[in-house]
């Protein structure tokens, strides 16, 4: 049995209230305090999800608390320099996506992180989910052979005043905030990008995206993203094709698979929310494990620095009007 990892959680908003704190009984945590500047969230987080000790001041609770590891759930942007700290301070961190505001501010978090020996994981969750670790699952069985193409499609609704505060624009919110996780999983699933071709373009607030990538393993691929669908609907799908069979999963847990002798489809639940097949609670497992085995997690900070390298190309890109084929490896 893995012990309990004694857990400070900083932040009690409404994304961690809804998507992290309940996931953590999933993993062996025990949570051992909440902070929050907002007194009366945190309390009430407090009282809901743990002992009930909480705090406004996070300097307070690193003095009182005997912690190993925090969760900083905050805007990547006032999030930078606590995380720093945190790592400079002895403490492993998990945070969410994206790692930081910029590449060149993640690789500054993973030079904290190399130095204070500490492992920082970022909740790339879409790794974690129930359909992604079951297509890697079927990926690796030699009858789906070796994969030729992928197929992402991620489409959210508008980033307003209010889901786009801190970043530059709706348009930025939309490729750091949201886009940033298929990115990710395209790397994941297919390898390191060798080159792209990037078309885009921006209407009343919201940002298209088509993304044609040749990564450097020979596998092709092409991600659909967009801002100017509606909100709290179903906006994933991926589409793997190897050799001998397809694989094709809907929303983080809806998995059909395609095969010469039958096709399985596998539907798990319904369009809710879980810590399970949106793989929030899975990741909070391998942040445990890791720190268990002295090892680097899956969706580790060195690892979303390449992630973050991928974006920041599209970025400044579409920033500078620069469609057409990008090269970014020899």
């Amino acid at each position: 049995m893995t012990e309990p990892l004694r857990l400070g959680f900083i932040g009690a908003g409404v994304m961690a209230a809804y998507a992290i704190y309940p996931a953590l009984h999933f993993a062996p945590i025990a949570l051992q305090a909440v902070c929050d500047l907002d007194e009366d969230r945190a309390k009430t987080i407090a009282a809901k999800f743990g002992p009930g000790r909480w705090y406004t001041d996070y300097h307070d609770m690193w003095q009182k608390e005997a912690l190993e590891a925090l969760i900083i759930q905050m805007h990547p942007g006032p999030r930078q320099p606590i995380v720093r700290e945190a790592l400079e301070a002895g403490y492993h961190v998990f945070i969410p996506k994206p790692p930081a505001m910029s590449l060149a501010d993640t690789v500054e978090l993973a030079e904290t992180a190399r130095r204070s020996g500490k492992i920082l994981m970022v909740n790339f969750q879409r790794r974690f989910s129930f359909g992604v670790s079951r297509a890697r699952e079927l990926m690796a069985a030699p009858s789906f052979g070796q994969l030729t193409q992928l197929f992402c499609s991620f489409c959210s609704g508008k980033y307003d005043e209010i889901r786009g505060r801190g970043y530059d624009g709706p348009a930025h919110a939309y490729l750091l905030d949201f886009m940033v996780h298929h990115l990710d999983l395209a790397r994941y699933l297919a390898g390191e990008v060798k080159q792209l071709a990037l078309f885009h373009n921006q209407v009343d607030g919201g940002i298209a995206v088509a993304l044609a990538l040749e990564f450097m393993n020979g596998v092709v691929g092409t991600l659909q993203l967009n801002s100017q669908r509606i909100w709290w609907r179903n906006y994933d799908r991926i589409e793997l094709t190897g050799q001998g069979e397809y694989i094709v999963v809907d929303s983080l847990w809806t998995l059909k698979h395609y095969t010469q002798a039958q096709n399985t489809f596998t539907e798990n639940y319904s369009d809710q929310r879980s810590g399970e097949l949106t793989g929030d609670g899975y990741a909070l497992i391998e942040f445990v494990e890791a720190i268990r085995a002295g090892r680097e997690p899956i969706a580790g900070i060195h690892d979303a620095v390449e992630t973050m390298r991928l974006y920041q190309t599209i970025y400044e890109a579409i920033q500078q009007g620069r469609d057409g084929i990008i090269l970014l490896k020899e």
